[in-house]
């Protein structure tokens, strides 16, 4: 395969990866002027919220910090889940899309330390010191949000 042909094929498949982040919008926009959040940071508070959302449905039991384990297939968090549904599996494949940086644990680490740092009113997770995730929001905004993150994971 010469240059030319790998320019191609990359250009073909580079608008299919600039969609994978609409999932977001317009509630990243919402967000962004409702509680005056600066740049990008919506956005990144939302990426957080589906890798909760992705343990919480497919490692209940697991704490936050195993999202890198089970993106990347490996460690004993991965290695000693439930059997999962097609479902399920499908989930964690366009999650593995969607928060690829995440699969680095410093930047998960990182990204987890920055949300619990936001207000209250945009999160929909307070993350304890026991590193369990609980919802901390009215009803109505978690609706939203599970909402927002089954579409995303279809």
């Amino acid at each position: 395969m010469n240059t030319a042909t790998l320019l191609q094929s990359s250009q073909r498949i580079a608008p299919a990866t600039q969609h994978l982040m609409r999932w977001q919008e317009p509630l990243a926009t919402r967000l962004r002027y409702g509680h005056n959040l600066p740049g990008q940071v919506a956005n990144r508070l939302l990426n957080v919220e589906l890798g909760l959302y992705l343990l919480a449905e497919l490692l209940p039991m697991a704490p936050p910090e195993a999202l890198p384990d089970l993106l990347n297939g490996r460690e004993s968090a991965y290695l000693k889940r439930p059997v999962w549904t097609p479902k399920q599996h499908r989930y964690l494949s366009r999650c593995q899309l969607l928060l690829a940086p995440y699969k680095d644990r410093a930047t998960w680490f990182n990204a987890l330390a920055k949300y619990n740092t936001l207000p209250i009113g945009p999160r929909v997770f307070t993350l304890n010191a026991n590193g369990v995730y609980r919802s901390g929001v009215d009803m109505y905004a978690l609706h939203e949000r599970l909402i927002l993150f089954r579409r995303a994971l279809m």
